[in-house]
């Protein structure tokens, strides 16, 4: 879809984990997340190819944690 927007993490983040009041989501080696802006929902694929789909943060009281630089 060419209305996504693409940001790289390739070796910026180590890990990233959605935080579901106490139900944790991780995902190791995240490579790039892709969205709508204002969409519900996003897109990260991960070093083995993986694609995750996971409530934007702040939707469904989802909270965001990452070891890494902030790209965004």
């Amino acid at each position: 879809m060419t209305d996504l927007t693409k940001i790289d993490l390739a070796g910026v983040e180590d890990w990233r984990e959605y935080d579901f009041n106490g139900r944790i989501y991780r995902i190791e080696k995240p490579v790039s997340v892709q969205f709508r802006p204002g969409g519900t929902t996003h897109r990260v694929v991960d070093s083995d190819g993986i694609v995750h789909s996971v409530p934007a943060p702040g939707a469904g009281d989802c909270v965001l944690r990452w070891k890494g630089a902030v790209v965004a």
